[in-house]
């Protein structure tokens, strides 16, 4: 058994970045778990304990009024006791599936022996075993579904009438779904949407809706000014993870506890300016100008999961603007100090990127700088010729000598080969 007070319990509650005491507890027991392989022995019996725990915590944590100091003052000696969790290890031979994941015959026989008892006994131990798992709320509707059958029969009909109301939801949202993306796709204004709406108007719903629709679509916007529009990345990634999960849908629910945890989202990213024509709008500060924009962007590539990076989506055009997500635009001429000033400005903010958490999935971000030009690439390197290879350094004359052989920089291999190393 591996030992560890509730001590070790808070300490690692503590390395959370979250601000709420819950999502506190959810690290906590995440970080356990990631100790454990899938097909471990004792992983069913490890979150029973988790949960109990976490029972626990949150108990003591709402005596002490939500403070740290109250609740570390009061609960010291409770702090102090140890908890014990089963050690990670496989058992030889066939690893053993969860209840859960057993077909119904297998259930079947393995609860045979425990249907044997008095309905009334088995009732009250299922309420006992999910108060002590800390599931209270069900411990007491199934209390009171045996108490009479026409109370059964009541929670019956309800259920069934929140189900229904519930795919009804289910089935106008993605409805109204399909008619955004049919708006979207066929660039319609609303006065032409009106016009095919009256066609069928128990199938498009009206033109509130795809408004509301729309701005679900949009992320926080950290800053605008006359002059720059930004997002902020973190706040961008969940945005996008969050969009990706409602479209992957069920088959996001297929998978298990831990392959929800081992989400990765690979991305790419970059930036590039460009010149366009001036408007005659006027700004605040007379030297602003709109003669030139510069953005950076990412586009979302693959979610993946698991040790074998199997795939849940994929980006079908990678190479087209339709998935491009602006991080930051501003009306400001490309120049080398621009470009490497964005570049370390986006980076900082990669850096400090941490988990999306969408419903029940974790979701990990890589981001790849791999959105660039000739230009950009020069900056990023420091290379300040267009004849000078990014990668070596070598300029077209010395590719004329085939004798001499000049090694490649690996930090600049990101960017791919650039021309000069082609020929």
């Amino acid at each position: 058994m591996r030992v560890l007070t509730r001590n070790d319990l808070f300490n690692i509650m503590e390395r959370s970045d979250s601000s709420t005491f819950i999502k506190k507890l959810e690290f906590m027991e995440r970080e356990i778990l990631n100790q454990y392989s899938e097909n471990d022995q004792n992983i069913a019996d490890v979150k029973q304990k988790l949960s109990i725990i976490r029972h626990q915590f949150k108990q003591k944590w709402a005596a002490a009024r939500n403070t740290k100091a109250r609740f570390l003052e009061n609960n010291a000696e409770w702090l102090r006791g140890c908890v014990s969790l089963p050690k990670a290890g496989l058992s030889p031979g066939r690893p053993q599936k969860s209840f859960s994941d057993l077909s119904e015959r297998s259930k079947r026989r393995k609860t045979k022996d425990i249907r044997s008892s008095d309905p009334d006994e088995l009732t009250y131990a299922t309420q006992m075993k999910l108060r002590e798992t800390g599931k209270v709320d069900a411990s007491q509707i199934v209390k009171n579904l045996t108490k009479s059958p026409k109370r059964a029969r009541k929670y019956a009909a309800a259920m069934k009438k929140s189900i229904a109301e519930e795919e009804q939801d289910k089935s106008n949202k993605s409805k109204y779904l399909r008619a955004l993306f049919m708006y979207t796709e066929a660039g319609l204004t609303q006065a032409q949407y009106e016009i095919v709406r009256e066609t069928n108007p128990s199938f498009y719903p009206c033109y509130s809706i795809l408004q509301k629709l729309k701005k679900e679509c949009y992320p926080e916007i950290h800053h605008i000014t006359e002059t720059c529009a930004e997002v902020r990345v973190q706040n961008l990634m969940d945005h996008t993870a969050q969009r990706l999960i409602l479209h992957i849908g069920e088959a996001g629910e297929q998978l298990s506890e831990l392959e929800k945890q081992s989400l990765v989202l690979i991305s790419k990213w970059g930036c590039d300016g460009s010149q366009q024509m001036q408007y005659k709008m006027k700004f605040e500060n007379e030297a602003d100008s709109d003669a030139n924009i510069f953005q950076s962007s990412m586009v979302p590539l693959q979610l993946i999961y698991g040790p074998e990076r199997k795939i849940v989506w994929q980006n079908p055009t990678p190479s087209s603007p339709r998935y491009c997500r602006p991080i930051r635009i501003r009306f400001i001429k490309e120049t080398i100090d621009v470009t490497n000033e964005e570049i370390d400005y986006i980076k900082s903010q990669i850096t400090a990127l941490t988990k999306s958490e969408v419903n029940h999935f974790y979701i990990k971000h890589k981001m790849l700088f791999t959105m660039v030009d000739g230009k950009v690439c020069n900056a990023a390197t420091h290379t300040k010729s267009t004849m000078r290879c990014y990668l070596c350094g070598a300029t077209s004359s010395q590719f004329n000598d085939l004798e001499k052989m000049k090694p490649c920089i690996k930090e600049n291999m990101e960017f791919g080969l650039s021309l000069l190393e082609i020929f």
